[in-house]
């Protein structure tokens, strides 16, 4: 497990590298992000609904944001958000974590379990907006 988080982890970093020399977009500078995901009741699975808010950075159009607050980079409670915000503002994005408290997760998965989602979003200068595009229910607002 830890040589998938140290390739999950590799991967965003190359990410972010690879766009130090783009060109600069409307959307660079630094974005407060706040993940919504209510509770989850389907049949067998009741798992319960969270708030998290974190900063992320645009650099180059590169969009990379990271939450720790059960955890530190790696360990459960942690999640990174990546990926490039078009010219014309939408944006495909996938957040890769590590389960923290199995009462939040859906389908009972288990403390120290990986996940990863992708998320559809659209900014404009001063805001976004996203949501998960399968699984759960989650939306995502981005602010300047």
């Amino acid at each position: 497990m830890r040589l998938l988080l140290r390739s999950v982890v590799a991967a965003a970093l190359a990410a972010g590298f690879a766009s130090a020399g783009a060109a600069p977009s409307a959307f660079d500078g630094a974005w407060n992000v706040t993940l919504t995901c209510p509770p989850h009741n389907a049949e067998d699975d009741d798992a319960k609904g969270y708030t998290h808010r974190f900063p992320a950075t645009v650099e180059g159009g590169m969009l990379h944001g990271s939450h720790g607050s059960h955890g530190s980079d790696g360990e459960p409670g942690w999640h990174d958000m990546h990926g490039r915000i078009g010219a014309d503002g939408d944006a495909s994005l996938r957040l890769d974590g590590i389960v923290s408290n199995p009462k939040y997760a859906i389908n009972g998965a288990q403390r120290g379990k990986p996940y990863s989602y992708r998320v559809k979003a659209h900014f404009d200068e001063r805001n976004g907006t996203g949501q998960r595009h399968s699984g759960r229910a989650c939306e995502f607002k981005f602010t300047r």
